[in-house]
């Protein structure tokens, strides 16, 4: 007769003590060489009930004190050792690698079905999902066990399950609430539950419906002396509306561990929660689903560029005006740059990208010189009462690490000035363009050592010129560029894509 390896699961028995036991390595590793003479097709078992259905489980519809959900049903079993038994347990996870999973115990009934406790199952989809009444996707397996002489063997290898796949279920009714506003509560921000305290610091959202859209961000700044003040850490917590109004921690959020110091995770509602810790001064950025119950904190870096992608430059963030952060001003002016609007507008995005966590637009479309950004799919198009060339300004948010705000400046004039003119540097050489905007050129003669940049509209509010690091990289108020020899030269700036670009080229 054939031999099936079975391995030893050891502590069954203690695992059987407990409605359900979450565990981070799916894995149970072999733990006894014992092989009894069980062979392959000694245990024959199908999927039954909830496991056999393409039905959304409602747990809700288990809710009465006892019920049960059937799983699995041992069909026959053949030559067993006299006195064994079989038994199943139900593994389930909110991911397909199982890495945090939940193993329910399955207990035998009528006609050999095994059925799983709905109050455990509830609070394993509780614990995974958290309190949404929306359906959640859920992996599970079923490995099978068999009892031989009082030890306890699972079935055939550590990877055999009897039943494995995915259903879509839904918890029991928690009265689940996702609240209009949320707080930051913290070291850098306030401990006061009250509404003036917490107004500061309070959380964005999009124009959706709480339940359309779950996700709240907030951007807030760690000083090195709100470090120092508090050990070398700074704390926080959630606040929803409903702890402010009712001045009560029941209804405050934070992390499973007081001082976890993990960026990402799982929000535990309550008195008892413990504090987020961040370790570092800096800029952050925090978002929580409060359908997912989760947060997510990311430590801010300020963008290289600003990207304008639009009707101008075919909506190509690669082929576009490149906006640069104003070192000299900034933060107090964020970004600029120089470049077309036509008809269609134009957005302004962080990343090369189209992901709505880095796109930018306008609250409305309608035709405006500045504005408020709205970010992602609610963004309009930014338009401009007439097309044609701007020096646009971006206010960052260095808090947020958003961009806030934009305004827009009509260029009517592109000129070189500088002291090879008759009149010094009182009036410049106006510049043209043959390409829409794209390309600007003027001729100029110079003598060696003379100095020149390049201003817009005739004055010099904005101007551009010499990058210390490249000298044909153009910069806001950048050093004047100077000529090496004598000669009459064309003077060419180039807008996009990327970066502006200002080169001198004999004639």
């Amino acid at each position: 007769m054939k031999k099936l390896s079975i391995f030893l699961l050891g502590a069954l028995g203690m695992l059987a003590a407990t409605s359900c036991e979450e565990k981070i390595d799916p894995a149970i590793p072999q733990a006894n060489p014992q092989e009894p003479v069980i062979t392959t097709g000694d245990v024959v078992s199908e999927a039954t009930g909830v496991l056999a259905s393409s039905a959304v489980l409602n747990l809700e519809d288990y809710r009465a004190e006892g019920s049960v959900i059937p799983v699995m049903k041992l069909v026959e079993t053949k030559e067993l050792p006299q006195g064994s038994t079989v038994g199943y347990k139900l593994q389930i996870s909110n991911t397909e690698d199982f890495k945090r999973n939940i193993i329910l115990d399955a207990t035998v009934g009528k006609d050999n079905v095994y059925s799983v406790d709905a109050a455990a199952w509830n609070t394993a989809h509780l614990s995974l999902f958290g309190k949404s009444p929306k359906v959640k996707k859920v992996y599970y397996r079923v490995p099978v066990y068999v009892t031989v002489n009082g030890s306890d063997y699972r079935l055939q290898s550590q990877d055999y399950y009897a039943a494995e796949g995915t259903i879509d279920e839904t918890c029991m009714d928690a009265g689940f609430v996702i609240y209009d506003n949320y707080y930051l509560l913290g070291s850098n921000a306030t401990w006061n539950l009250t509404q003036a305290d917490v107004d500061p610091f309070k959380f964005n959202h999009s124009d959706a419906d709480v339940y359309d859209d779950p996700v709240f961000t907030i951007g807030f700044k760690v000083t090195q002396e709100v470090l120092d003040a508090n050990g070398g850490g700074c704390y926080i917590k959630v606040a929803s509306q409903r702890a402010i109004d009712e001045a009560s921690w029941d209804y405050v959020y934070g992390a499973e561990t007081d001082g976890d110091e993990n960026l990402e995770g799982v929000l535990v509602e309550g008195g008892s929660c413990g504090a987020i810790k961040l370790l570092d001064a800096g800029n952050y950025k925090m978002t929580i689903n409060m359908e997912e119950m989760t947060y997510e904190i990311q430590m801010l870096t300020r963008p290289e560029y600003l990207y304008t992608p639009g009707g101008f430059n075919g909506w190509s963030q690669d082929a576009s005006a490149w906006m640069q952060y104003d070192v000299k001003n900034s933060p107090s002016k964020g970004y600029y740059g120089f470049f077309g609007v036509d008809g269609a507008g134009f957005k302004v995005c962080t990343e090369p990208s189209w992901d709505n966590n880095v796109t930018f637009g306008a609250e409305t479309e309608t035709p405006a010189l500045t504005g408020t950004f709205v970010m992602g799919e609610a963004g309009k198009n930014i338009m401009v009462p007439e097309a044609g060339m701007f020096w646009a300004s971006v206010q960052y948010d260095e808090a947020l690490g958003l961009p806030e705000s934009y305004t827009l400046t009509p260029v009517t004039r592109v000129g070189v000035i500088g002291s090879f003119a008759a009149s010094g540097w009182g009036s410049d050489v106006e510049m043209t363009s043959a390409d829409g905007g794209i390309t600007w050129t003027a001729e100029i003669t110079l003598k060696a050592g003379d100095e020149w940049k390049i201003r817009f509209n005739n004055e010099w509010t904005y101007s551009l010129g010499a990058d210390p690091d490249n000298e044909n990289h153009a910069v806001l108020d950048g050093n004047n560029y100077k000529a090496a020899e004598a000669g009459t030269f064309v003077v060419t700036l180039t807008t996009q894509p990327g970066i502006p670009v200002i080169k001198l080229t004999a004639k």
